[in-house]
């Protein structure tokens, strides 16, 4: 009998995480009354989410639309978060929101006081024009009592 030493296999298996173990945001509800809502398209169209509270880093929040490479289809290796992903914003009565294009409220900003249908529409510098799909945090402000 010929001796063979015990041999171990490790087995790896990589799973692609898609923003899993992230939490998300809630939907945006039809009827808003609080907070506010950022959508994934202009004319608050696609994904939504609803905010109420600031948020340092849209990337930590998975069920977002992804990253788009350079054939203009969304990278699968990449995970599916908020970053660069808001097109237009709504306001419930009284509520402001304050956008940045860097996390942690940082970079260019601007005051949104009003629903904006498509962020191409207003000043910035990003790539996509304006605003549009380069907003990496955003303070939500309470109407003032």
């Amino acid at each position: 009998m010929r001796y063979c030493p015990a041999r171990v296999v490790v087995l790896i298996v990589v799973i692609s995480a898609c923003g899993e173990g992230l939490p998300a945001l809630p939907t945006a509800p039809s009827n808003l009354t609080t907070g506010v809502a950022v959508y994934e398209h202009e004319d608050f169209m696609g994904l939504s989410a609803h905010l109420t509270e600031d948020v340092r880093n849209l990337q930590s929040y998975s069920q977002g639309c992804g990253q788009v490479i350079g054939d203009g289809n969304p990278d699968e290796s990449d995970p599916l978060d908020w970053n660069d992903c808001i097109s237009s914003i709504r306001l419930s009565p009284g509520w402001r929101a304050v956008i940045y294009r860097d996390y942690e409220f940082g970079g260019e900003s601007l005051l949104v006081t009003e629903d904006v249908r498509n962020l191409e529409h207003v000043p910035g510098t990003c790539k996509q024009r304006g605003l549009n799909d380069c907003i990496s945090s955003i303070k939500v402000l309470p109407p003032a009592r």
